[in-house]
């Protein structure tokens, strides 16, 4: 198991969601429990847990009858998710920077700093994330934060598409961090807000464009 990895159920999600990315399961393809569990050398438990964060990405469905049967990619559904995301984001990050600590600011400073240093897309989807949760974990009694941690859960595999699409996007975006960090640590509240509705903005318009050209030759096929 990779050093990246704190969980075998984080493994299990990473390795399953980077193999249906790169098209090893097809659309439509059923995956089975022992299988899976015999092949990454884990117990079924963790491979089960996976199954269910796939199915809460979007990325598989369960049925009882059908099993575990893999999902697509969509344009629409990309967009989708971003667009909510660029109307509730900027709100939650605007209300975030009025209560800062510097403990997660510190720690968000961290996690920047692992990003721009790292080359492996494991590590930084999973810094990404923990790179966001720190500015906002003030709000996260809210019912504005669970909305948009709900939106985040299910962008997670068009973030991870666009590592294996695009290697420069992890660039551009340590980029566009650094100004969000920035305007943080300034407590600038209205730069927060616009820096973040900026970034959703690119990042949406780059997903968008990885998910066609991963499709492409899919559809061809």
């Amino acid at each position: 198991m990779s050093k990246y990895f704190q969980s075998a159920r984080q493994y299990v999600l990473t390795t399953l969601r980077t193999e249906i990315l790169k098209g090893r399961y097809p659309e439509n393809t059923h995956l089975r429990q022992e299988e899976v569990a015999r092949r990454l050398n884990v117990s079924t438990t963790p491979v089960r847990e996976a199954f269910r964060d796939l199915r809460a990405e979007g990325l598989v469905s369960i049925d009882a009858n059908k099993g575990v049967v893999t999902r697509s990619l969509t344009i629409a559904d990309v967009t989708e998710i971003y667009e909510l995301r660029i109307t509730l984001e900027p709100m939650l990050a605007r209300r975030a920077c009025l209560h800062m600590t510097e403990e997660h600011l510190a720690a968000a400073t961290h996690c920047h700093e692992t990003m721009s240093a790292t080359d492996s897309p494991e590590q930084w989807s999973m810094v990404n994330e923990a790179f966001h949760d720190h500015f906002v974990a003030s709000q996260a009694r809210t019912r504005l934060f669970e909305m948009v941690a709900s939106l985040s859960r299910v962008a997670r595999p068009y973030v991870a598409l666009s590592m294996h699409v695009d290697r420069e996007i992890m660039e551009s975006n340590n980029r566009e961090h650094a100004a969000l960090l920035a305007a943080y640590r300034d407590g600038d509240a209205s730069a927060v807000q616009a820096q973040t509705r900026s970034h959703l903005e690119n990042t949406r318009d780059a997903l968008v464009a990885c998910v066609d050209q991963w499709a492409a030759p899919r559809a061809a096929g």
